[in-house]
């Protein structure tokens, strides 16, 4: 009985050595098929409503949710009314994958003009995911 026991440790132990290289493999292949992975939607907090009033700011501050790991950059634009063509397109700028917020001067925006922002998170391995974007009117009087 006891030279059954001896024999099955051995293989017992090359079993869980050759199962943890695979689960080890496996963690390596994870981490790089999320760089090929399309990141989530940016969740946008600020500015969301209707109607913002810039009477007596120098700026509007941009603010999204910044949780995703793999962000290798954002892709940052601002639009005149609701449309995103690119005809309509005031200001577009990348941003570094720690970025949370951006402040815009106010001199970019009209009284009672409506705006669309909006933003693409890019992963590290160059996918974008779909835009976030939200629309709203300046008022500055």
């Amino acid at each position: 009985m006891n030279k059954n026991r001896l024999i099955i440790t051995p293989i017992a132990l090359a079993v869980l050595l050759m199962a943890s290289c695979v689960f080890a493999r496996d963690a390596k292949l994870n981490s790089l098929i999320s760089l090929f992975n399309t990141p989530p939607q940016p969740h946008l907090l600020y500015p969301i409503s209707d109607k913002i009033v810039l009477t007596g700011k120098d700026s509007l501050e941009f603010r999204w949710w910044n949780d995703f790991s793999g962000v290798g950059h954002f892709i940052f634009k601002i639009y005149k009314g609701y449309n995103m063509y690119a005809s309509d397109l005031l200001y577009k700028q990348d941003l570094p994958p720690d970025a949370s917020s951006i402040k815009i001067k106010s001199e970019l925006f009209k009284d009672e003009q409506v705006y669309t922002w909006s933003l693409v998170m890019v992963s590290s391995g160059g996918q974008k995911s779909d835009k976030g974007f939200s629309s709203f009117k300046i008022i500055k009087k």
